[in-house]
């Protein structure tokens, strides 16, 4: 069964679904999906939950740390670089590894490149437009669940 809250105010909403379970627990795997680009942020959601995960959003960087400081089990950081306001996507992704040294986080850009190594914790790089099929893939790799 999904369910959806929308706030008007940040654009944020949060969609829940059936859920991928950690490998090893009742617990869904949570991806936070951080893009300010309302379409692309639908499309990215829409992908994840129908693969299985659980799926929040926010529209920029400020809900995104509201929703992890909120959520203790989101899992996963998928991110865009380019984000309205005085936090982007690279320095989200730099407060959420020190903040949430477990959380796996995913960085996107359609006009940067970047080296996975230059980026904060373990994150990863892909850059846009991004196949959603590897998506899956590193959500999984950097949850260990199976394929």
């Amino acid at each position: 069964m999904r369910t959806m809250e929308y706030s008007r105010a940040t654009g944020s909403r949060l969609v829940g679904s059936r859920s991928v379970e950690s490998a090893g627990t009742e617990m869904p795997i949570i991806v936070l999906i951080v893009e300010d680009e309302a379409p692309v942020r639908e499309i990215a959601a829409d992908v994840l939950r129908d693969a299985g995960f659980q799926v929040f959003e926010a529209s920029n960087s400020h809900d995104a740390l509201t929703l992890l400081a909120s959520n203790p089990h989101i899992r996963v950081l998928f991110t865009d670089i380019n984000m309205p306001g005085s936090i982007d996507g690279l320095m989200l992704a730099s407060m959420a590894s020190v903040r949430w040294p477990d959380l796996a986080i995913i960085v996107s850009s359609g006009n940067l490149s970047f080296e996975s190594e230059t980026l904060p914790g373990s994150s990863i790089f892909i850059s846009k437009p991004y196949e959603f099929g590897r998506v899956i893939r590193l959500v999984r790799e950097m949850t260990m669940v199976p394929v």
